[in-house]
């Protein structure tokens, strides 16, 4: 019995709970149900023990009465007010919570997603997506040359210029640094590799103006595609190798993981062939 009432009272509500404004009038009600129900219950064992000792001012017919009445107005009352009070502090608290939430998944700086919250979107796509590797080019110079802060205005305004291509359909992150990680979902793959290089485009095309300074750097961009049958680890590697390529290869530009692969199974062919002769 005392179990069947612990639960009958309690408030089993997760702050992230859809349905969380009709559990808080449950719970309201519950509490103003048990306020009423104990105030008139201490109030009749009080009269009652008054009556028994001759201690009423009134008959006892009227004291239950008014016992009554000013269980239910008290009683309620109070418990209307406990129930305001927390339902209140169970909103900010969720709201906080959900306020910690985005920042935790939120790079400070640039205002993108950040590394936990790409990873996880990482691990969430299967296939028909391609990931990009973006690595801003000779960006130590900027922060030699006009401090630290100018460095920070550039990465917001190439944040900025990547997200605007983007938009909120495809992932966009900053993995740290100097370094962005886009997710792009959908369409076919030549659509896609057309995307990335608009982003690499737009951020040669970029002039940040810093204290008079007009700043402006590229892109090297490193692309795999995401693929059910490698995995995670292997296509970010894949990536990681292609964007090598192309800042070897002279920066601002794009290299797609698939290029070099069938250069490398073309030359173990060469090899395999020339051991055989």
């Amino acid at each position: 019995m005392a179990d069947g009432f612990a639960k009958f009272i309690s408030l089993d509500m997760s702050l992230s709970d859809q349905g969380r404004g009709q559990t808080l009038r449950s719970f309201a009600m519950k509490m103003v149900f048990i306020s009423i129900s104990l105030s008139i219950v201490i109030s009749l064992a009080v009269i009652l023990i008054g009556s028994a000792l001759g201690l009423l001012p009134v008959p006892l017919a009227e004291a239950v009465s008014y016992s009554i009445a000013m269980g239910w107005i008290v009683g309620g009352l109070v418990a209307g007010i406990l129930c305001t009070v927390l339902a209140k502090a169970i909103r900010q608290l969720r709201e906080s919570q959900a306020e910690f939430e985005r920042l935790s998944r939120t790079d400070t700086l640039s205002g993108l997603a950040n590394r936990r919250a790409f990873n996880q979107a990482f691990e969430d796509i299967q296939n028909n997506a391609s990931l990009a590797i973006f690595d801003l080019d000779r960006f130590k110079s900027i922060n030699d040359n006009f401090g630290h802060s100018a460095g920070d205005l550039v990465i917001k305004r190439v944040a900025r210029a990547i997200e605007d291509v983007f938009g909120d359909f495809h992932c966009v992150a900053r993995l740290g640094g100097e370094e962005f990680g886009v997710i792009v979902c959908g369409g076919e793959r030549k659509d896609r590799v057309a995307l990335i290089e608009m982003a690499r485009v737009r951020v040669a095309c970029l002039s940040v103006n810093f204290e008079g300074n007009l700043l402006q750097t590229t892109v090297s961009v490193g692309i795999a595609e995401i693929e059910p049958s490698r995995s995670k680890h292997d296509t970010f590697a894949l990536a990681d190798k292609a964007l090598y390529i192309a800042k070897a290869a002279g920066r601002n530009r794009l290299c797609h993981s698939d290029g070099f692969a069938r250069v490398e199974r073309n030359e173990t062919v060469g090899m395999a062939l020339q051991a055989a002769s």
